[in-house]
């Protein structure tokens, strides 16, 4: 599915539909914050699987976001003048707040362009990064988060579309394939083997209840839901236009 140009996704809700999860069309819907969606970065372990493809005539600010939350960014990010590829945050300091990056150390823009997987792993007090599930990079940092990412929505195509500062923003084009976040794991192993199992099979994965949510884009409605494929709650939605500038 591709993403345009200032038209990003969220995952925020839980949502509890009318009509059958195989009947695309939808008329009435009722939908709740989720906060284990909302606040999972906050836990020791996670894994946030992304595949996406980035073509050079696609349309992106100077550094566009894969996925981010707003507040002082976080998410994984392509700068697009010098094709660096990587995953920012902040976390608490004894004074100031404390910008982190860890980058893939190669030039990522064949990979990018082509088509790529990534994973980004907390471990504990780590950040751990793999490209097509082999492992590249990683950093460790002190303390935790700051609380800025709290109860705040996930982006994808974006990281803050509603901040005043423009370059902060993030927007940008993409094709994108695949997206799940595992809670409390780390183990890259069973990320792949979830990301290798047909959908109809996860129910049988023995870390189907770490799946918060997971997206094929196979499958969407005439409201614009991508279906969540692991536990059909957690659906994507194209952000409203009034909470983009």
């Amino acid at each position: 599915m591709k993403i345009n140009y200032k038209e990003p996704y969220w995952v925020k809700f839980n949502w509890d539909m009318d009509s059958h999860h195989d009947n695309q069309y939808v008329t009435e819907f009722n939908k709740t914050d989720a906060n284990e969606l909302v606040n999972f970065i906050y836990n020791k372990k996670f894994i946030v699987t992304c595949e996406f493809k980035i073509e050079k005539n696609y349309k992106r600010d100077e550094i566009g976001a894969i996925f981010g939350k707003p507040g002082k960014n976080l998410g994984l990010t392509y700068n697009n003048i010098h094709k660096v590829l990587g995953f920012e945050f902040w976390t608490k300091g004894k004074t100031d707040d404390v910008f982190c990056m860890v980058i893939f150390p190669q030039n990522m823009e064949k990979e990018v362009e082509n088509g790529v997987i990534i994973s980004v792993v907390r471990d504990f007090d780590k950040i751990i990064l793999y490209k097509n599930f082999e492992k590249c990079n990683e950093i460790t940092f002190e303390n935790d988060l700051i609380d800025d990412y709290k109860n705040i929505a996930l982006f994808l195509g974006c990281s803050n579309p509603g901040t005043s500062v423009s370059e902060h923003r993030h927007h940008g084009e993409m094709d994108i394939n695949y997206f799940s976040i595992l809670n409390n794991i780390s183990d890259i192993k069973s990320a792949k083997k979830i990301y290798d199992t047909e959908n109809y099979k996860l129910v049988e994965n023995k870390d189907y209840n770490k799946i918060l949510c997971l997206y094929d884009f196979k499958l969407t409605n005439n409201i614009n839901i991508v279906y969540d494929e692991s536990k059909y709650t957690h659906f994507l939605e194209k952000v409203p236009m009034e909470f983009l500038l």
